[in-house]
């Protein structure tokens, strides 16, 4: 019988190569068999988050912190349980609750960011609880992205949906024209790419998605220079200053719909498993199962994105790894505003749910970070745009329009 430290790397090593169920069934053996082993409540914890079982994930690190006591973990290693603990609360929208965890993780790490948020934290009512009316259909404003009016403050503004990034997020330039309460730097977060930019966190007092009131809500904010950058390959020559980011769009029920050039956000209430995909949620980004060729990969659900990608870790995934790419030059945006050549896999046949396209080409995009989960690639607005999107409880919807597939 393998021992507990060895069934957890196992599902280390699982997660890392995207194989969520090997690991699922490694994290749920090892609690089994060591119901008061530390770490294998924090990687239940990690895995119930990562599929999107918020309440599950914050009642696993409960234990873990809880054992970590019983066990006499000396108190440094305790807070740094403590500090995860309330990223956790404040992630979920329990931000009365997250305030003395992470300011008790801030005591041995990430302090610039838990102190941030903790402020915030203060400030924001002490749980998330959307008002008004519980269904809002708005229409998309004319153009390339997925965008619709929203309430910040006394005003009206236009807010791009983007499923790729963790938090709604302001450009500075907006942020001070909002007066936002509690601006604080937070240090870094990632961009669609995976590269590291540097962010603010504050709150704006009064926010509203459609017809429904949210109230205060904690918003990241970047450089207007970084909103300009979200989009790789350029995206639509007005950028909008501010988007709503999973945080939001994650706690609901979100369905895109092209034919009807619409947005309906909803209480969430669930999607069937045999007429949808299990996502999982990366530092913040929706990922979904993407096939290609018979390989079962994970792609960035990013609305944010005018156009789908490989990473060099889909290209290795694909039979015939980086044989199959051949030359080509886009437009890609580069810090210094360069174009660069890139390499391209042409006539793939994709699949996603319930959408099938056949003669795709898939740029093979170079993305920076190290994370738990492999990103294989990016699905973005070509061809979500052909698609009804429906988002709701970590469970997503595709499904091709007729004219589309």
């Amino acid at each position: 019988m393998t021992s507990i430290d060895v069934e957890l790397s196992l599902a280390e090593r699982a997660l890392r190569e995207g194989r969520i169920e090997v690991a699922s069934e490694r994290i749920a053996e090892a609690r089994r068999r060591a119901p008061r082993h530390v770490e294998a409540a924090q990687w239940a914890a990690v895995l119930a988050e990562i599929t999107w079982r918020d309440e599950d994930a914050v009642r696993s690190h409960q234990v873990a912190i809880r054992n970590a006591r019983s066990l006499r973990y000396g108190e440094e290693r305790v807070a740094v349980l403590e500090g995860r603990l309330g990223d956790l609360l404040f992630a979920s929208g329990r931000w009365g609750e997250s305030v003395a965890p992470l300011l008790a993780g801030a005591a041995v790490e990430d302090g610039d960011r838990r102190r941030a948020f903790s402020a915030c934290a203060l400030v924001l009512p002490f749980a998330r609880k959307p008002g008004g009316p519980l269904l809002s259909e708005q229409r998309l404003l004319p153009g390339d992205m997925p965008e619709f009016l929203c309430g910040a403050g006394e005003r009206l503004l236009p807010f791009a949906i983007d499923t790729g990034t963790s938090m709604t997020t302001l450009a500075r330039s907006l942020a001070d024209e909002l007066a936002v309460r509690e601006r604080r730097p937070a240090g870094e977060a990632l961009d669609g790419a995976g590269r590291a930019l540097p962010i603010d966190i504050a709150v704006v007092e009064q926010f509203a998605v459609g017809d429904i009131d949210i109230g205060a809500v904690p918003v990241a904010i970047v450089d207007d220079a970084a909103m300009q950058m979200r989009d790789l390959f350029g995206g639509p020559e007005r950028v909008s200053r501010g988007v709503l980011g999973l945080d939001l769009l994650g706690a609901c029920r979100l369905t895109l719909d092209p034919e009807r050039s619409s947005v309906v956000i909803e209480l969430p209430r669930g999607l069937p498993e045999e007429q949808s995909v299990q996502c999982v949620r990366v530092q913040g980004r929706c990922l979904v199962p993407v096939l290609i060729e018979d390989v079962r990969m994970w792609f960035v659900l990013d609305t944010g994105a005018s156009h789908s990608s490989l990473s060099v870790a889909g290209l290795d995934r694909l039979p015939g790894g980086a044989g199959r790419a051949v030359p080509s030059f886009r437009r890609v945006r580069t810090v210094g505003g360069s174009l660069v050549s890139v390499r391209e896999v042409r006539e793939l046949v994709v699949s996603c749910s319930e959408a099938r396209f056949r003669g795709v080409t898939l740029p093979v995009v170079a993305r920076g970070g190290d994370t738990l989960f492999p990103v294989h690639g990016v699905l973005g607005v070509d061809i979500l745009s052909r698609c009804r999107v429906i988002l709701d409880r970590g469970r997503a919807r595709l499904v091709a329009l007729p004219q589309s597939r």
